[in-house]
């Protein structure tokens, strides 16, 4: 089980940086609490130990401000004098509302926090342990909230502002350059001050001092008032509509409406802040024609145009409408942001890699961030684009193992940058790891069936006689169904199974059973037919024998289930015997088995058969299913390529299978020189693609 010890590695580095009560980013050059570092380190923890989850977010929400914010950063007393800014220069004690005792930030972060504490509810194994902590916290996460639509909230839409970059979490981003540089720093006064992170990580991957210099503006600006929300919001020069925040708050009303449920309180009001959140982003916020939410300058009243990840932020917070997903996704699998099958380079970049000012390397200007592909992976799939989520789950898994878990990563080579031994980055891929592991690792409820069952009898009488009539309508009606109940890797099975071209299919395939049609005039006809016919032949039985959640469930499905063709009976093994004949290692990457493990589904044709091959091997070879770890040595590959040893019955050959369909120059140029490359195999996902 290879992944298995980079999950450990990944355990390793949150063990590092845990205090006791909490989790520090990183040992190395964050030694405080941060809010939402917070959160996406407990999803981590819960997928292993609920204690350490839970006890993550009590330190972080005891220090809430009586006023419900939730500051950006808990101070540890034993730790001050190795980070800017710190207590002293913040004077959180100026405010009425900021806790006795602690020492805290004045601003806030993006509220990922009640989908956190869902997550440690969900990936519970003992869930009635977990109540009591659901019940301490949902009043103080409804306060959170209330806080955000009560002092946050200026048009009373469910708009909410941030008032610093630093509340965004994407601190230097290019989307707050209109705003920032709106700040004469020659012409107000800026408070002396001494940064620490450009003395430890490279000043070329950190904001300029110009920047920082505005930053400290801001936060003067807030102390002076006392950190009072409605004096800041006179006078602030930065009050910005950020979609990432107002997502990720959308994605945490949805999960408060699931924990009042689950602890018998009213979710209305949850509910309500949910659908006014989600409506003003979607109707305020889209560019229909930049395919992409814009950050909004409340001051000036205009869209911010610049593109960021963040504007994809939506999927993740289920705020898109269906016809804003579809415009997204163009958008996301462009050149600007790391297209499927383009070469040397991952996804997602933080920045539009097409800007002049594009850096691979400099914090949130251009650099791979693991929670925002994490995010971003999560509404993907949630939106069933399930062959780019997979792109995203590629860059979330490969990056850390190859380069480690740094803060961030090379847009174009994948080197880490900023601080190494970075919490999130382990956390997101303990969780995106254990995901692969639960899945192998259910256990199906068998059923036998008669042997041999054969699925094609019962088709009602039709008047096809003709050999190449019923192959006609077989081919008609196979892409149909395909073209329509078939999209990014995923079956519309229910669909299919009501479909008037599913009947029709039962009536061709009925006349398989006495008529020779395994006759053929070439070899792309044959093994065209014959691909389409294991593909339909999976989807058939699927249907017929009522599979909900795996094949698995069915002990012989790929021996013992036929179609009886001119009196012969073929299983799927059969099929994909005679397919043998033509020794061609790509046919396995065109076969599907219902699972999310297995290629996707696609329709065969004999005249662009030589192509169609190509692109199913380059999807698969390109997908998680291969991942190719050159600092590692290592490769680790589907379980397709044992189950198909016939190809591939040496490490030589896969290799020299693998390399011809890899885009990416530093993996082709490992592959092709590496002489003792260690090959492991993946889990397989035996999930039902549905």
């Amino acid at each position: 089980m290879p992944i298995q010890d980079y999950i450990e590695k990944a355990k390793r580095v949150l063990d590092k940086n845990w205090t006791g009560e909490y989790t520090v980013p990183s040992v190395h050059l964050y030694p405080h609490q941060w809010n939402w570092d917070s959160g996406f380190i407990a999803i981590g923890y819960s997928r292993y130990d609920t204690d350490r989850a839970i006890k993550e977010l009590e330190h972080l929400f005891k220090a809430q401000w009586k006023n419900g914010m939730l500051p950006q950063i808990v101070f540890n007393k034993n730790a001050l004098g190795k980070y800017f800014p710190e207590p002293d220069f913040w004077k959180t004690e100026l405010s009425p509302d900021a806790p006795k005792n602690i020492l805290t930030s004045g601003i806030t972060m993006p509220p990922i926090h009640g989908y956190a504490v869902l997550k440690i509810y969900e990936n519970a194994k003992d869930k009635d342990k977990v109540i009591p902590f659901l019940k301490w916290i949902y009043p103080k996460l409804i306060k959170l909230h209330e806080y955000l639509y009560l002092e946050r909230n200026p048009d009373d839409n469910g708009l909410i502002y941030i008032r610093h970059p630093w509340e965004s979490g994407m601190d230097n981003s290019p989307m707050w350059d209109p705003i920032l540089e709106r700040i004469d720093i020659n012409k107000v006064k800026i408070p002396e001050f001494k940064r620490k992170d450009n003395k430890i990580v490279d000043p070329e991957q950190r904001p300029k001092d110009i920047d920082y210099k505005r930053y400290v503006y801001l936060v003067d600006l807030f102390r002076k008032h006392k950190y009072n929300e409605k004096k800041i919001f006179e006078e602030c020069p930065f009050i910005a509509i950020d979609p990432l925040f107002n997502s990720i708050l959308c994605a945490s009303n949805e999960a408060l409406v699931k924990i009042a449920e689950i602890i018998g309180e009213d979710p209305k009001k949850p509910e309500e802040w949910f659908s006014m959140t989600a409506r003003s982003v979607r109707d305020l916020l889209f560019s229909s024609e930049k395919k992409i939410f814009y950050a909004y300058d409340y001051i000036e009243g205009k869209l911010i145009e610049v593109e960021t990840a963040a504007g994809f932020m939506p999927l993740f917070g289920g705020i898109a409408s269906t016809q804003q997903a579809l415009k997204l996704y163009e958008h996301l699998n462009s050149l600007s942001f790391c297209k499927l099958g383009e070469k040397n380079c991952f996804a997602i970049p933080n920045y539009d890699k097409q800007k002049d000012d594009f850096s691979s390397k400099n914090y949130w200007r251009g650099p791979i961030w693991i929670n925002i592909n994490w995010m971003l992976y999560q509404g993907l799939k949630r939106y069933k684009f399930k062959q780019k989520a997979e792109h995203l789950e590629i860059s979330i898994m490969e990056l850390p193992m190859r380069f480690g878990f740094y803060e961030y990563f090379d847009s174009f080579i994948g080197k880490g940058y900023g601080t190494k031994d970075f919490s999130w980055s382990a956390a997101l891929f303990i969780d995106l790891a254990y995901d692969m592991y639960e899945k192998n690792e259910q256990k199906w409820k068998i059923r036998k069936v008669g042997k041999p069952l054969i699925l094609n009898l019962n088709g009602e009488h039709i008047s096809i006689e003709n050999r190449e009539e019923i192959l006609k309508d077989f081919n008609c009606l196979t892409k149909k169904i395909i073209d329509q109940y078939s999209k990014n890797g995923t079956v519309d099975y229910n669909g299919i199974k009501l479909s008037p071209e599913y009947k029709l299919y039962q009536n061709v395939i009925s006349k398989f059973v006495n008529k020779d049609i395994l006759s053929f005039q070439s070899k792309e006809e044959e093994i065209a037919f014959l691909i389409n016919l294991y593909n339909m032949m999976v989807i058939d039985s699927i249907i017929k024998l009522n599979i909900q959640n795996s094949v698995k469930e069915i002990d012989g499905f790929f021996t013992d289930i036929k179609y009886r063709i001119n009196g012969k009976d073929y299983s799927l093994d059969d099929i994909r015997e005679k397919l043998k004949k033509f020794n061609d290692p790509r046919i396995p990457f065109a076969l599907v088995k219902g699972t999310n493990s297995a290629p996707p589904l696609r329709f065969i044709s004999k005249k662009e058969l030589e192509k169609q091959l190509d692109t199913a091997t380059k999807d698969f070879i390109r997908s998680p299913e291969v991942l190719i770890l050159p600092e590692e040595k290592k490769v680790l590959i589907s379980e397709l390529f044992r189950w198909n040893s016939y190809y591939f019955d040496s490490n030589e050959k896969i290799i020299n299978f693998i390399k011809k369909y890899v885009k990416d120059d530093i993996k082709r140029e490992f592959l092709e020189k590496e002489k003792d490359i260690d090959i492991r195999y993946l889990l397989y996902d035996w999930t039902l693609n549905n």
